[in-house]
């Protein structure tokens, strides 16, 4: 009896005890086979995004860019035309005279003869020894403006530049140097008729186009070089530079450190002819060219259609 009830209290079960301590973490189990799963299908196209910034402009870069200059004979810069990037404005140089004897002459259809300052003198002459600048046989010449209207004469005598800085300003043509996709290029026709362009170009607008009273597009008069001293300095005939806007007998202002002459007695100014017109005198037998207009070719500067909508970014 006694024994089974000692069986019975054992298999009924006493009360449950306190929660035991956790026991140690066990060690790491072997790594297990990678599974046989199937790829699953591919999912459902997902919705569009919102769009995004804008991206920055892009670059385009010209590695051999056409530089060119335009010179207005006026007191206004000129303006570069559609499709090309204006690099800077100026003034008007054309050539320097050291002594009388030596000169050095700019293309006036490149950036060098558009200076962004105005300085009378401003170069000097070395030796091993020394340098001399200011001296009175050193001169610069410059592209004068063009009057406004007929038979005006520039003011004679010389323009101090210490007294007359801003009058005299006002007599030195202003320039404009632009950066260019294309070229451009000249017809003369030694004719007093206005030439046209060959076929497929069209005449390139001017760039005065935004003075008033200035043509709208290129055409003008036949220039060919400056003569001061008996030495001529020219252009090349085949380069828009040669087509000034305006005519000109005296187109020069000739500066030294004091100031500038505009009607120097020595001083010339070559022009194509209108040998249409020519042909009328032979010998001495010719009229004055006082209103000479009529003695000059015109010309035309012609350029691409296309170039007006291509340009730098």
């Amino acid at each position: 009896k006694q024994w089974y009830q000692r069986r019975v209290a054992i298999t009924a079960g006493g009360e449950t005890g306190v929660r035991g301590v956790p026991g140690l973490k066990g060690v790491r189990g072997p790594e297990g086979k990678a599974g046989a799963g199937v790829k699953g299908a591919k999912g459902a196209r997902g919705l569009p995004g919102r769009q995004g910034a804008p991206g920055e402009a892009a670059q385009s870069i010209q590695l051999n860019p056409y530089i060119v200059a335009f010179h207005s004979q006026k007191n206004t810069p000129p303006t570069c035309f559609d499709g090309m990037t204006e690099l800077w404005t100026g003034y008007s140089f054309m050539f320097v005279d050291a002594d009388g004897q030596s000169k050095w002459s700019q293309n006036i259809g490149a950036a060098g003869s558009c200076l962004e300052e105005f300085y009378p003198a401003f170069y000097t002459q070395c030796t091993v020894d020394k340098c001399i600048s200011s001296s009175e046989e050193h001169k610069t010449v410059w592209m004068a403006t063009a009057p406004d209207y007929e038979n005006y004469r520039h003011p004679l005598g010389k323009l101090k530049i210490d007294r007359r800085r801003d009058e005299l300003l006002n007599y030195i043509s202003r320039c404009v140097v632009c950066e260019a996709i294309f070229k451009m290029f000249v017809v003369h026709s030694l004719t007093d008729e206005i030439p046209e362009c060959p076929e497929g170009y069209e005449l390139a607008p001017s760039p005065n186009r935004h003075i008033p009273g200035a043509p709208q597009k290129w055409v003008g008069f036949s220039f060919w070089e400056v003569s001061v001293d008996n030495q001529g300095l020219g252009v090349l005939t085949d380069e828009a530079a040669s087509c000034l806007l305006y005519y000109v007998p005296a187109a020069i202002a000739e500066c030294d450190a004091e100031g500038c002459k505009l009607n120097a007695e020595d001083q010339y100014t070559s022009w194509i002819r209108n040998t249409k017109e020519d042909q009328m005198f032979t010998g001495n037998d010719r009229e004055s060219f006082s209103d000479a207009k009529g003695y000059i070719s015109r010309c035309a500067v012609c350029q691409r259609p296309e170039a007006s909508f291509i340009s730098f970014s």
